[in-house]
């Protein structure tokens, strides 16, 4: 009988010990706050519908680069043969619409986030400027950016 309530009690120990306990790990929320370095650019300029240009882009320094901040600011950085351009610009955020405002400007450039993971970003923009041929004319420039954090 006394081996009986040894089995038992060994049997019930080796239960209690193989229950796991499932730790919830929080998940940090996916937001566009951070540094985003440019890693693609596929741009296409458009004129009446026609196609007039397209660039198709991967190679960037650690010199092109966005970065939002978490008071509706940010920073453009793209690399120029005499060294990095730095613009400032604000920023509003609505569902996935991302309006950039540059300070000199002061005009809304309206992008959409097509894609955000924790460790990439992509974004569509479509702008209208000046024809390269002709300043009184203006084009439609659609760009697609990919950023890696």
């Amino acid at each position: 009988m006394e081996f009986k309530y040894l089995l038992i009690s060994v049997f019930l120990l080796i239960c209690l010990w193989s229950c796991k306990k499932n730790v919830v790990v929080p998940v940090p929320p996916v937001t566009i706050i951070g540094k985003w370095q440019l890693v693609k650019q596929y741009s296409l300029l458009v004129n009446n519908g026609v196609v007039i240009d397209s660039i198709k882009k991967s190679k960037f320094t650690n010199n092109d680069f966005v970065q939002y901040l978490s008071d509706g600011t940010g920073y453009y950085s793209k690399s120029t043969p005499t060294g990095p351009s730095l613009s400032e610009f604000t920023y509003t955020i609505s569902g996935t619409h991302i309006t950039e405002f540059v300070s000199f400007e002061n005009k809304g450039v309206p992008e959409t986030v097509t894609s955000l993971t924790a460790n990439s970003l992509s974004v569509h923009r479509e702008l209208l400027v000046p024809d390269p041929n002709d300043p009184t004319v203006y084009d439609t420039e659609k760009d697609d950016l990919s950023y890696i954090k």
